[in-house]
């Protein structure tokens, strides 16, 4: 008789940084639903995105592949039919796979394929009125800041999507059941409705790290920076987009609260396993920037949070912190292919998280790598470039106008060490120890050129053993030769 497997749930909101939870160590933001899952399950304080920006993200911990080894690291390439993706996966091993919420992952024709029920964002808007306006001669208006929605004013489909998962839990679903919530917030725009507007005093907020001097980081921050016309703004400003940001958060935190009271009140907790993270982070005021780049690497938008619940078959160790080992977002892959017992079709680079959560070992990775950016004669990588009338005009705009600032980069980080290799540009480094804020970058300092030369020869061995998958599918030299089969 075969094992039964858990259910599933993969709660992935966009752009919820690590440093925003309360069960990681932030005193301030209110995530108590998180916290809660944290405190039956297992909390990981050092978890990395391999991408900062949606689709290459995604496509990496639905793979586990890094960006670089099939080139999905823009955001219009996405998966296609005969890659693996996750949720294929699950529904051929017998899964009933419901997924609801954005894509961002697989080509638009297909993904009903890919999935049982599939319920995007559009589905659940036929009834809603248009987000915030904002004129653009507003010092505000490239900030994506919106500031409070009207009570009668909808302006996300997450309330309907979270519903739309309650309503698939409630009517029966076959076992073993996939959900899989790909939500929007705490993704910009900046705006949310009371309570959660007013909910965080001003005054009260965590120190913001201020703008690095000129020449520390690459000149693309400063690019956008300029024409965002960030260096303008106040200190107060950057507190009332990092007020709504938390705002979001805690909406964000109360949709997954609603979503884990559905699983209990339908007795599936026990035989379920539980994931939440985020697809990458963002700057929300951090060195006057907000939103994200694809081509910086501060743990501002690198490292998510990470909460994972598994079944009650596998307990797991009470623990008074969250494990500190570094982490990579591919390994959700890995650890979900582990417990849904998923036959190996393809090279993959994750590994499991299942023997670190269940106390059988305290290490997991030496060394975490995210990449991002192009060459600069591969035009087909960058963004088409808006209006100046849109709000992404200064971050896509920059990316065409400089675009050896947007050059190929990579980032190798260990618990004491940063180091940004750049194509183009001038290299980065930060004693992580005595400078986490990554405000001095010690790349010229010849006491690290010992580190600096490690990091590198570290990125050369990673690139060699994940640089391609070889298919698992051979193909025969001859029409009556006969190939094995893996």
């Amino acid at each position: 008789m075969r094992e039964r497997r858990p259910n599933i749930i993969i709660f992935n909101p966009d752009q919820w940084r690590g440093k925003d939870v309360g069960c990681l160590g932030n005193p301030v933001v209110r995530t108590p639903h998180t916290d809660a899952l944290a405190e039956e399950g297992v909390a990981f304080s050092q978890c990395y995105v391999q991408n900062t920006v949606c689709t290459p993200s995604r496509c990496s911990f639905m793979t586990g592949w890094y960006p670089h080894v099939r080139g999905h690291r823009t955001m219009h390439h996405m998966l296609s039919p005969e890659e693996p993706f996750l949720l294929q996966e699950l529904k051929d091993a017998g899964y009933t796979v419901w997924w609801g919420g954005k894509n961002d992952v697989v080509q638009v024709e297909h993904q009903t394929e890919v999935c049982d029920v599939r319920v995007t964002p559009e589905d659940v808007k036929f009834d809603w009125i248009a987000p915030l306006v904002m004129k653009q001669d507003d010092p505000l208006f490239y900030t994506h800041y919106r500031g409070k929605v009207a009570e009668h004013e909808i302006v996300s489909s997450d309330d309907a999507l979270v519903q739309a998962a309650v309503d698939f839990l409630q009517s029966g679903p076959r076992e073993p059941f996939c959900i899989c919530l790909t939500l929007h917030d705490p993704h910009v725009p900046f705006q949310v409705e009371e309570p959660y507007y007013s909910m965080y005093d001003r005054e009260q907020l965590p120190a913001l790290i201020p703008m690095p001097e000129t020449g520390t980081k690459t000149r693309h921050l400063d690019e956008i920076r300029a024409r965002m016309k960030l260096e303008e703004l106040s200190e107060a400003a950057f507190k009332e987009i990092l007020a709504v940001y938390y705002g979001m958060i805690t909406k964000t935190d109360a949709a997954l609260g609603r979503l884990t009271d559905a699983i209990k009140q339908t007795g599936k907790w026990d035989d379920t396993a539980v994931f939440v993270f985020s697809d990458h982070g963002e700057y929300a005021g951090d060195y006057r920037m907000v939103e994200k780049t694809q081509v910086t690497f501060e743990d501002d938008l690198t490292r998510v949070p990470l909460v994972i619940k598994l079944p009650a078959s596998m307990p797991l160790p009470r623990r008074a912190e969250p494990v500190d080992a570094l982490v990579e977002l591919i390994d959700f892959y890995a650890t979900v292919a582990e417990l849904a017992k998923l036959p190996k079709k393809h090279t993959h680079f994750g590994k499991s998280l299942i023997p670190i959560s269940i106390g059988a070992t305290t290490e997991h990775r030496d060394y975490v790598y995210c990449e991002g950016g192009a060459l600069i004669d591969e035009p087909h990588t960058h963004e088409p470039t808006p209006a100046p009338t849109h709000v992404y005009w200064p971050r896509v705009s920059v990316q065409s106008d400089y675009m050896e600032q947007h050059g190929k980069a990579v980032m190798i980080r260990c618990r004491e060490w940063k180091l940004v290799r750049r194509l183009y540009e001038r290299d980065e480094l930060y004693n992580l120890t005595a400078d986490p804020d990554e405000l001095n970058n010690v790349i010229d300092n010849k006491d690290y050129t010992h580190i600096r030369l490690h990091l590198i020869e570290r990125i050369a061995d990673w690139y060699l053993a994940t640089g391609d998958v070889v298919p698992y599918k051979l193909n025969p030299r001859s029409p009556s030769e006969i190939v094995p089969e893996y």
